[in-house]
């Protein structure tokens, strides 16, 4: 399902001593079944502009167009509530959003709340949860008796639980350390391989992106600074910098052994073993051109 934005402006607490613009004549696209960055320092406009998605937040100014539905200052609340049952939106500390009784109850709840066949979904639940990473014996526990990290993946089992058209990750690996960020970004891959929803991922860690986006929209100052493919993106290094932002430096590595060796990986998405696959192959077959 596409999303497009068109000319929007959002200002909270209009007309009151406290106004504030949050964005600035925004025009973004996210192409239905791709993978999308928005990027920015804290403040930079990036939640506001994806709780426009499903309709927290309504423009002051201009369209949201979802699929067939169109999200303005004067939306009715029907047009939002259709918005809504193809939206699923993973927040920050999504574990703080648990309340049910067990963890069976609480992947249910979604689905139940958009009018889908609980029964069915009931029993999809053990494969479910094993494509979250967790077993099934803990449908009948109470998620408050689990883990940090299996609360993180219950909570966003709950999400994935209503097969939403377009997903969105706000800031999803929070407060992770380094292994549960790389599990998280992988289930989150994993999904999208096999589901395709338009997902859109908001993000201030260029590594996040790198290793999931196919194309980046970064934010500051309540507008869209610069958009493109990560290879756009990554080649602006000192723009980037501006705006307290730097390339990965897995990417970095690979833009330096290009620039010293003459040969060009297909792409920065390359894992380690990847990339020194690659550049042996390449090597052994007498350098690959620069394209």
């Amino acid at each position: 399902m596409d999303v497009n934005f068109q000319e929007v402006s959002h200002v909270y607490m209009q007309k009151t001593p406290f106004e504030t613009l949050a964005l600035k004549n925004v025009n973004a696209y996210f192409r239905a079944s791709s993978v999308t960055a928005v990027i920015g320092r804290t403040g930079s406009g990036k939640s506001t502009l994806v709780q426009h998605i499903n309709g927290l937040l309504k423009p002051s100014a201009g369209v949201v167009s979802v699929g067939e539905h169109h999200l303005e200052a004067k939306t009715k609340r029907k047009t939002v509530k259709a918005v809504r049952s193809h939206v699923g939106m993973v927040f920050q500390y999504p574990e703080h959003q648990l309340f049910e009784e067990t963890v069976e109850k609480d992947l249910l709840f979604g689905p139940k709340n958009k009018g889908m066949d609980v029964a069915e979904i009931q029993k999809k639940l053990p494969e479910l949860l094993q494509q979250v990473g967790l077993s099934e014996s803990l449908l009948k526990r109470s998620p408050f008796e689990l883990s940090g990290g299996q609360m993180r993946r219950v909570a966003i089992a709950g999400v994935l639980a209503t097969n939403p058209d377009i997903l969105i990750l706000d800031e999803p690996t929070a407060g992770l350390d380094p292994q549960g960020q790389k599990e998280i970004l992988k289930l989150f891959m994993n999904w999208q391989r096999t589901y395709q929803p338009t997902t859109i991922m908001i993000t201030h860690q260029m590594e996040e992106a790198a290793a999931f986006a196919e194309y980046m929209y970064v934010m500051e100052d309540a507008e869209i600074k610069m958009q493109g493919e990560p290879e756009t993106i990554y080649a602006q290094r000192k723009k980037l910098q501006e705006m307290d932002l730097d390339i990965p430096e897995q990417v970095q590595v690979l833009q330096q052994i290009e620039q010293d060796s003459g040969i060009r990986f297909p792409h920065y998405q390359l894992s380690p073993a990847e990339a020194a696959d690659y550049w042996r192959r390449a090597v052994q077959n007498g350098g690959v051109p620069r394209v």
